[in-house]
Order: C-alpha cells, then sequence, then structure tokens
C-alpha cells in the first residue's frame, strides 16, 4: 500500500493534524509511479487530490534521504494559482520541517534575496520568472542553486502546451540541464488533456515515461434547462443551502448577476471574481467561500483552474462555454466528499441547447479537443536564441543550434532555417557574430531593454482579447478572431445587447473605439464567449442527424427537448444527412451557405478562399456554416471546384497574400513581428484559420443541394 510505505512523520500529520482515513484514489495510483523514478503525466480531474498525489511522495523522499535543497522547483502559470498552492504546501512544509518559497513578480524581493543566499526545498515559480532568473544569476549562482535538483513539477499542464508561455517553459525546462548534476524527474499535473500521449512527448523525451489517470470518478449529473433569468432565479431559491460556483461569460454579466442575486434572493454569502477585482479583494471571496458551508460565487473563467476554494455542491452555467475541455473542467470544480459532480446549464438561445448536448456527449465519451502545439515555432524560437545568448553573453552558434534544438518544440527546425534566421537576425542587428561566436546586437538593447528587460521576459499576451471601449468606458471584450476577421473601421456590430459602429481598431492595443449606432445592415458579430471549432460543431451536427446516445436527452428539460425535436423534423425535411455538407443558395440575397458545421475557423479560411478565388464579398460566417454574396453567375459547381481542390489552393500564393494581410493585424507576441514574412503568416494563420479540420470535412463529405433551412439564423 502506498500509504504504508511512507515516512512516519508524514503518515503521522495526515493521520493526526488531517485527520485522514485513506488515500484518494489518483493519489493510491499516482505514488507508487512518482517513487519509480520515472516521467508522469497525471489526469484527474479538479479536487480529486491530484497536487497531494505528487507532492507526499516528493516529501516522501525529501524526509527519508535527506535531500538538500533545492530539491522542488513547481512550475504554475499564475501568480494566483502560485499563492494557492503555497497555502496548501505550507500546511505540510511547517510540521515536517520543509521549506518552501514563491517566486513572482509580487513576491517580496526579500524572499527572494533570501532564496538566493540559502535556497528552500521548494520553489514555486512561473516560466516568466525562471526565465529571468536564468538570465541575471551568473552561472556559480545558478549551479549553486538547481545543482540539487530532483524534481520538476508542471501544474495545469494543458494550460502550457500550445501556448507560447509553454513552448518558452520546455525550452526553459532544456536549458536547466546544464546547471543540474543528477537526473531530474518531470511531472506534470492536468485535469484535462484530450491527446494525453502529445502532451507526454512535450513534457519528456523519456520512452518509459507514464501516464497516470484516474478513472474512479463518478459520472457527472447534468440538467440542461431552456430559460433567462427568471429561471436562474428559481433555481438558486431551491438549492439555498447548498454551494454553487456560478460561472458567466463576462466581467459585465459577473456583475449583473451579483447584483441580481442580492436584490432577489438577499443571500447570505454571495461573491464575486472576475479578472478586473483587486486581487486581495478576490483572494478573500475564495477565502470566504472556501469557509462557507452554503452561499454562491458568480465568477468568469478565472475559476476554471485549479485554484482551491473548498467544497461545492452544484456547477450553474449562464449558457455552455464553447469548448468540451471548458466545461469539463469546470463541471469538475464540483463533486467531492465523494458525491458526483453536477451541473446545472442555462440556455436562452436555442443554439446553446445543442451546443450544450453536444458537449454532455463528447464529455462522456471522454473526447476533449486536442492540443496542438505548433510545429516550428520560430517566434519563440527567436526569443529563446536571444535569451540564450543573454544568458551565455556569446556561444558558439553551432552550439546554439544544439542547444536549442533539444527542445521538443525545437526539434522540427532544421538547422538551414536556423541559419537563415540568425542570419537576419545578424542583418537586423540583434545579434552579432565574430569567430563564429554569437553575442547580443545593438538592437537587442534598444528594442527591449525598457524597464531592466522586464518587455524581454513577459512577452506574451495573456489573451488574443480585445477591449471594446465608447469612449473612456469599457463595453465589452471581443476575440481578436472576430476583430480581424470580420471587423473594420465602420463595421456594425452587436454586443451587450446594443448596436455599434466601429471608429477605429487599435490592434496593437487590442482596443475597438465605437459609438453606438441604429439602422443599417443588421450586425452579426458577436465574439465575446470564444471561438467554437471543429470538434463540438461536428457533433451538433450529429446530434441534429439524431446520431447520438440519446440516453444523454434525459438531462434536458421539456423545453429544451421540444427545441431539439424541432430542428431535428426540420434538419431531415430540408435533406441534411451523413456524409454530405448541405448548400443552400438564397438567390434573392445572391448569398450561399454552406454547412461545414466544421467550427468558425474552419469557416472563415472557406470563405477567405472564395474571396480570393470567386470575388465573393458580405461574409458572414458561423460555426456551422461559410456564408457570402456572390456577384455573378454562382452555383454548386462553382463550389465544388474550390473544394474538390482544396490542398492545392491552402498552397497558392495568391492565398497567402491575402491571408497575410488579415494575419498581419495579429500581435501574437512582439518577436513575431522581426521575422520573414512568410514564417509571421504560417505562425499567424494558426491562430486564426484551421487548414486540418477543413481539409477532414471537405475530403469526407460530399456537397448536397438543399431546400431553404432556419438553419441560416445559426
Amino acid at each position: 500500500m502506498p500509504f504504508q510505505s511512507l515516512d512516519e512523520r508524514i503518515k503521522n500529520f495526515m493521520t493526526g493534524r488531517l485527520k485522514w482515513i485513506d488515500l484518494m484514489p489518483i493519489q493510491k495510483n499516482a505514488i507508487p509511479t512518482v517513487k519509480e523514478g520515472k516521467d508522469l503525466l497525471i489526469i484527474s480531474p479538479t479536487a480529486s487530490g491530484k497536487t497531494e498525489a505528487v507532492f507526499i511522495p516528493l516529501f516522501d523522499d525529501i524526509l527519508k534521504n535527506n535531500l538538500e535543497p533545492l530539491s522542488i522547483l513547481y512550475v504554475l502559470p499564475l501568480k494566483a494559482l502560485i499563492n494557492d498552492i503555497y497555502d496548501r504546501m505550507e500546511r505540510w512544509c511547517e510540521p515536517l520541517n520543509l521549506t518552501i518559497t514563491k517566486w513572482h513578480g509580487d513576491a517580496a524581493p526579500s524572499k527572494k534575496e533570501k532564496f538566493i543566499k540559502e535556497p528552500t526545498d521548494i520553489l514555486l515559480i512561473t516560466p516568466e520568472s525562471l526565465e529571468s532568473f536564468l538570465i541575471n544569476k551568473n552561472t556559480d549562482t545558478k549551479r549553486r542553486i538547481f545543482k540539487n535538483l530532483r524534481y520538476i513539477v508542471i501544474d495545469e499542464i494543458h494550460y502550457f502546451a500550445a501556448s507560447d508561455r509553454g513552448i518558452q517553459l520546455n525550452s526553459l525546462l532544456n536549458r536547466l540541464k546544464r546547471y543540474t548534476e543528477d537526473e531530474v524527474q518531470r511531472i506534470g499535473l492536468s485535469a484535462t488533456i484530450g491527446n494525453p500521449k502529445t502532451v507526454l512527448r512535450w513534457l519528456t523525451d523519456d520512452e518509459d515515461a507514464k501516464i497516470v489517470e484516474d478513472k474512479s470518478q463518478i459520472s457527472p449529473q447534468y440538467k440542461v434547462i431552456y430559460g433567462g433569468d427568471a429561471a436562474i432565479i428559481e433555481t438558486l431559491k431551491r438549492y439555498s443551502d447548498k454551494k454553487i460556483l456560478f460561472f458567466v461569460h463576462s466581467r459585465k454579466d459577473a456583475e449583473r448577476y451579483h447584483d441580481l442575486i442580492k436584490k432577489h434572493l438577499n443571500p447570505k454569502n454571495v461573491f464575486i471574481h472576475h479578472s478586473s477585482i483587486d486581487k486581495k479583494i478576490k483572494e478573500e471571496s475564495e477565502e470566504n467561500f472556501k469557509r462557507a458551508k452554503n452561499g454562491i460565487m458568480v465568477c468568469t473563467s478565472t475559476l476554471e483552474l485549479g485554484i482551491d476554494i473548498g467544497d461545492t455542491d452544484i456547477i450553474l452555467q449562464n449558457h455552455p462555454p464553447l469548448q468540451v475541455s471548458s466545461f469539463v473542467q469546470r463541471v469538475g470544480r464540483s463533486g467531492r466528499r465523494r458525491n458526483p459532480p453536477r451541473s446545472i446549464v442555462f440556455c436562452d438561445d436555442e443554439k446553446d441547447v445543442f451546443i450544450t448536448l453536444a458537449e454532455i456527449c463528447l464529455a462522456n465519451e471522454e473526447k476533449l479537443e486536442e492540443i496542438r502545439i505548433p510545429e516550428k515555432p520560430k517566434d519563440i524560437y527567436f526569443h529563446q536564441i536571444l535569451s540564450s545568448v543573454f544568458e551565455y553573453g556569446k556561444i558558439k552558434k553551432k552550439d546554439l543550434f544544439y542547444l536549442l534544438n533539444k527542445s521538443f518544440v525545437f526539434s522540427n527546425i532544421d538547422k538551414e532555417e536556423y541559419k537563415l534566421l540568425i542570419a537576419d537576425m545578424i542583418k537586423k542587428e540583434f545579434l552579432e557574430e565574430y569567430g563564429g561566436y554569437l553575442s547580443l546586437g545593438y538592437n537587442f538593447e534598444k528594442e527591449f531593454g525598457k524597464r531592466n528587460f522586464m518587455e524581454f521576459y513577459s512577452v506574451f499576451p495573456s489573451s488574443y482579447d480585445f477591449v471594446v471601449r465608447e469612449g473612456l468606458k469599457d463595453i465589452g471584450r471581443m476575440d481578436a478572431f472576430f476583430v480581424i476577421n470580420y471587423l473594420e473601421r465602420g463595421s456594425d456590430f452587436a454586443l451587450g445587447g446594443e448596436n455599434w459602429k466601429i471608429l477605429e481598431i487599435n490592434y496593437d492595443k487590442f482596443e475597438v473605439k465605437v459609438k453606438k449606432t441604429k439602422g443599417g445592415e443588421a450586425p452579426h458579430w458577436y465574439g465575446t464567449r470564444g471561438v467554437m471549432d471543429y470538434l463540438v460543431t461536428r457533433e451538433v451536427y450529429d446530434i441534429l442527424l439524431n446520431d447520438f446516445d440519446r440516453d444523454n436527452l434525459r438531462y434536458l428539460d421539456d423545453a429544451s427537448k421540444m427545441i431539439l425535436g424541432k430542428f431535428q423534423e426540420e434538419a431531415l425535411r430540408v435533406g441534411f444527412e451523413e456524409g454530405v455538407i448541405p448548400i443552400e443558395f438564397d438567390d434573392n440575397e445572391r448569398r450561399v451557405f454552406i454547412y461545414t458545421f466544421g467550427g468558425l475557423r474552419v469557416n472563415a479560411l472557406l470563405s477567405s478562399i472564395f474571396k480570393v478565388y470567386c470575388g465573393v464579398y458580405s461574409i458572414y460566417d458561423s460555426p456551422y456554416f461559410a456564408s457570402f454574396k456572390f456577384r455573378d453567375r454562382f452555383g454548386i459547381e462553382d463550389v465544388r471546384d474550390i473544394t474538390r481542390n482544396i490542398e492545392d489552393i491552402l498552397k497558392d500564393e495568391n492565398l497567402k497574400v491575402h491571408i497575410f494581410e488579415k494575419a498581419n493585424k495579429l500581435v501574437k507576441n512582439k518577436f513575431i513581428r522581426y521575422l520573414p514574412k512568410g514564417d509571421q503568416i504560417t505562425l499567424k494563420s494558426a491562430l486564426l484559420f484551421d487548414e486540418c479540420g477543413l481539409i477532414d470535412v471537405l475530403q469526407e463529405n460530399s456537397l448536397k443541394l438543399v431546400a431553404s433551412t432556419p438553419f441560416k439564423a445559426w
């Protein structure tokens, strides 16, 4: 048994202080594997005990074998998570006589200085702070601090893997090897991952590495209610004795529902949590909610990650999120104390009934969005070249290639591509070369030296959302995808129940300036909830065709079932069927609807192709269709000519020029602008479009002309 093998001090603390009777299932599975010394990825829902499943055996090793500090490097994506894990670990460290330090931008300088002089057993840190550490400390200091390192733990690894910060972190872990003396065991933690084998390869090159999953979780209980504010308030009344986490999609909605709940329910414990609230107030709300026996926490996605808020009975969601992984992450925040996770989803839009049912079906089948790691992330490669040269002072050009190429994320960049990029960086004076050695050039400090290089460490936007402002007033936020693909000066769109006309778009500052408008063409674009992609929309199509597990209908209320049946009948009537892409022509408007059900990035790419090759205009896409107007004679054969040659068209230079015009507006990070244009197109278009999804849906389905449908309003 894992428990019996632990150090007596740990067993006494667990049974005495914590009053634990038994280990959680994920702890029983993971602890022996951790003790084997193999790199591993642990996947288990929030609040299932996976954090303790890691640090219990690591603490055990430190105590039994008298490991010298620093033993554990624990990497997390957010300061708030570091603070949360620090508080949880400190409860263990004090009685076990272990030491711990948190290191991020808000941590006290005195604590950091103390750590440098006398390293602790555990260091909690963000990738940006680790980058700064490697660059700013001298080699002797780094060797002294990291020489005893035995474990690297990466929490919320799904948050990192496909992002710029994850590429940075993967490179940093490789660079860190220079300062360690022993083999370092790597452990990744996540609640949700769609393709764990890929993420395991990101984590380690150890062929014996393992994946440990918690298969013991009780199946969640769902309820889907078609209704708005009145239904929400009525439901909250019924569960007044429960602890409820209530997810909404915007800060504005969080404030509105917080006020609405206080007005109509007058509850004793109602809290609010979103990104604009002061850090101390959020932490106070988290602590008060954790201690309360019942209450309501209204929140945005800020509480999707694993901040400890104690036992939660029910998850309420006002509209479903647009990704299965997010849906699963939220639902998993309930169900502690061996109770099943419970979630109630409110829909006041007919499409949301289908989205919610699709996500329930996919979650029950354990199908999540796959994490896509960029094949050649040359923008972060550019950053890591500069960072490595900064760290070394000077380094041989060939040595730098082999140093970076050992990182999984850079392993597909070949030597010729490296040489071309280095030559370009020398030409632009970011680097200098003398006698085969590279050093930093004049433009490095000119571009990135402000605020003591702080802008160099923290290079990645936390999100790609644009703030929408009327004068000085914030109206809301929109995903960059919508702004870049569909909006320009003079465009109309809807947000927050109002219609707006765009006065100006500042792509560098992620800002859209607007004024209220009336009349004209109805606004289309509403991007506050992000972008729905291939997996969920294809499942929605299957549900329309009645091709899904009908046992999941038990989760829907009567109104939701009526909506489902109504649109299924319409799909059958107009000719939707398996293996086809329905095509609808509206001859009055000279508009076509191509029902790919492939997601918004697929349809945005498809419309872009038709614009380049057929001169279409007035593009109006949704996750379910690509739509546009045409000027001349245009029929299904024209659509077929484009779609049958899709792979060749995607390679065409004319299309790449058009895509670059769109992609050039996206400020992915501050380094991408210094790359050659071809590399910029590749990296930015991967964020804006889904080539693989488009090829897949077109190759797996044939085109079929259908009658007028109600789905063009979707």
